[in-house]
């Protein structure tokens, strides 16, 4: 069991590294990849002012209500029900050595691992963008007018109200829900996966806590990180069977005729040997 854990975090921290240093091995189409998301960002961002406006309007709509455990102050919010339930499953995987729940569960931990500590440690230091509300105490921003959400900085700043690009947990429930729908045949989960994916992001929006344009670099930002974490898996896992199909090549049996000599006499038969 310790084996398997050993092994599942070192392909963690490898699949993690990978993200890390995936710009040093981009090619002209990947740049070119990167930098229309970006523009699409761009293009969408003179419509946030109108979106926010929006949220304000329909933040308490009772057609969201079924949001709020995603929300903030939500039940799901905060990782505390989270945390818990995928602490039991990765008991059961190990206990079980159900290498695909183990698998499943990893993976999704570097791609939250991968995606957080760029957010963290290279965007926010670089650029600061003022969320829709700041959520100063005792003040609540009044709803955005057209050029608000054009208040960016360089550097960056530590300020929480300074973060609003790109959506953070958006950015993590796409990468872990890319990672699992991609590396695995999820069946009738897979659209419920992913409207959770969407229920997220329209919570935050609702909250006030991003900006539209910020929401759509996120997730598409979390989509590429869980691509890449999914391939590397998959790599692994037909690296694998490979392995066991020569193996199993090996010990096939071979026959034919044979004529050996004997204690009485010549003997001829028909032999089958395995290997």
């Amino acid at each position: 069991m310790g084996g398997m854990v050993v092994t599942n975090v070192r392909h963690s921290l490898g699949d993690v590294w990978d993200v890390w240093t995936s710009p040093l091995r981009a090619t002209a189409g990947d740049w070119l990849v990167a930098g229309s998301v970006v523009g699409a960002s761009a293009i969408v961002s003179p419509l946030d002012d109108e979106v926010d406006r929006w949220a304000v309007h329909n933040h308490g709509a009772a057609v969201f209500k079924p949001l709020e455990p995603l929300r903030e102050g939500g039940f799901i919010f905060s990782g505390r029900a989270i945390a818990p339930l995928a602490a039991g499953a990765l008991v059961v995987g190990i206990v079980t050595k159900n290498q695909r729940i183990q698998e499943g569960l990893f993976g999704c931990l570097a791609s939250y691992g991968a995606s957080s500590v760029v957010r963290n440690y290279v965007v926010y230091p670089l650029i600061a963008r003022t969320r829709p509300d700041t959520r100063q105490p005792g003040v609540v921003a009044p709803p955005a007018r057209q050029g608000d959400q054009y208040h960016f900085a360089f550097p960056g700043s530590s300020e929480w109200g300074e973060h609003s690009i790109p959506g953070g947990h958006i950015a993590n429930i796409f990468a872990c829900s890319e990672f699992l729908t991609r590396r695995f045949s999820m069946g009738a989960a897979e659209p419920i996966l992913w409207a959770i994916a969407g229920g997220v992001g329209v919570g935050r929006t609702l909250d006030r806590r991003h900006w539209f344009s910020d929401q759509i670099l996120g997730a598409l930002y979390g989509y590429a990180v869980g691509k890449e974490v999914a391939i590397r898996s998959s790599r692994r896992a037909d690296k694998q069977e490979n392995k066991r199909n020569k193996k199993a090549d090996g010990r096939r049996s071979s026959s034919g005729l044979f004529l050996t000599p004997g204690p009485e006499g010549w003997r001829l038969g028909w032999q089958r040997s395995f290997h």
